[in-house]
């Protein structure tokens, strides 16, 4: 049965001379017990038809939960979520929402239009515990007990789909040695090009003496930032990372420390601080941050980070930047493992994505 909508009224019809016809062409004979077409069983017919209907609706339903981000078999998206019919078995598709049947989680509700969220933001959001609001998506991040209740959050009629918010990790590197090998020295960053790069991190050391700072270089906008969390500041770095990761691409040429790649250049940067201090953060908080790059005027943005798998929500994102025709590319780390598993950012499936795997001095 394939079902394109939630059941209605269903009417059914065939004539005498097509009922003869399809038993005269033995269309009956794949059924067991056999069955005379005549008029009792093309109304039993009807029945079966408005039943499956109703038994596919449920199914619909629990798909919201138990495949988001799927396709149908003919390449069409599920519940309106992207996906590429060429890659319906690759492993970096999202196969559905991430869901942990115990402890008190948070998670990711993404409802189906603007005047659904709008009507929930009005009638009932004083009575849930709201963590985030992603109100470019049409989406709220909500502390719930058990994924029982995500559950329930996922068959409301106003909801897309529903997954966890996972926890995203920062990748490292140990000595930035690829300066050389990507032949930065050898290139300038043109001044006043526009060109300006994000970086979705644990921060960033402002007054740090290796790294281009407002005052040295006499301008306010030369580095901004955001931080989608209650606590800390994007312009300080309590793990470290993110100002490792500021440091390879742009420490400056000044005699100490290390040089990055625009190391001769006053190349804006905008800090999004989706990991906190401790190097951990949150899909949403990651998602945050990689919209704010992008509402910066970031065209290059840079992702040293991983979770646990992929994500529907930042799928959807990704999607929606490309339909928009959005001027931006996402370097994402491949990952420190060293085989063939996939990591999430970097293998979204996205033209909008590179991913970047690491090399050896060698």
């Amino acid at each position: 049965v394939i079902v394109t909508s939630p059941p209605r009224a269903v009417r059914c019809h065939i004539s005498a001379q097509q009922s003869n016809k399809a038993t005269n062409n033995n269309f009956h004979s794949r059924f067991e017990p056999k069955m005379y077409f005549g008029h009792t069983a093309i109304s039993t017919l009807c029945l079966l038809n408005f039943g499956s209907f109703a038994f596919a609706d449920k199914l619909l339903r629990n798909r919201k939960l138990g495949d988001v981000g799927g396709l149908s078999g003919n390449g069409t998206p599920r519940n309106g979520l992207p996906g590429n019919k060429d890659e319906e078995d690759d492993p970096r598709r999202p196969g559905g929402p991430n869901l942990d049947f115990g402890q008190e989680a948070d998670y990711i509700v993404v409802f189906k239009d603007e005047s659904s969220h709008s009507s929930f933001s009005q009638n009932e959001m004083a009575t849930v515990n709201s963590v985030r609001h992603l109100n470019f998506m049409n989406g709220e991040v909500i502390k719930l007990p058990n994924a029982q209740a995500a559950q329930q959050w996922a068959e409301r009629d106003d909801v897309l789909f529903v997954e966890k918010d996972q926890e995203v990790r920062k990748l490292a590197e140990e000595v930035p040695y690829g300066i050389n090998l990507v032949e930065a020295l050898n290139i300038d960053y043109v001044a006043g090009s526009g060109v300006k790069a994000c970086i979705i991190d644990t921060g960033y050391a402002l007054n740090h003496p290796d790294l281009p700072n407002n005052i040295n270089y006499n301008n306010d906008n030369l580095i901004t930032g955001f931080n989608p969390y209650d606590s800390g500041d994007w312009s300080v770095d309590g793990d470290g990372h993110g100002t490792h990761v500021a440091g390879t691409m742009a420490a400056v040429g000044n005699n100490i420390g290390v040089v990055g790649v625009t190391s001769k250049a006053n190349m804006p940067l905008h800090i999004g601080k989706g990991l906190e201090d401790n190097g951990s953060g949150t899909t949403s908080g990651v998602l945050a941050a990689m919209r704010d790059c992008v509402q910066s005027g970031a065209k290059v943005i840079n992702m040293s980070l991983g979770g646990a798998g992929p994500s529907a929500s930042v799928q959807a994102f990704l999607t929606q930047l490309e339909n928009d025709g959005t001027d931006v590319l996402i370097v994402a780390a491949a990952g420190n493992g060293g085989d063939a598993s996939y990591s999430f950012p970097a293998s979204y499936d996205s033209p909008l994505v590179m991913s970047v795997a690491a090399v050896n001095s060698n």
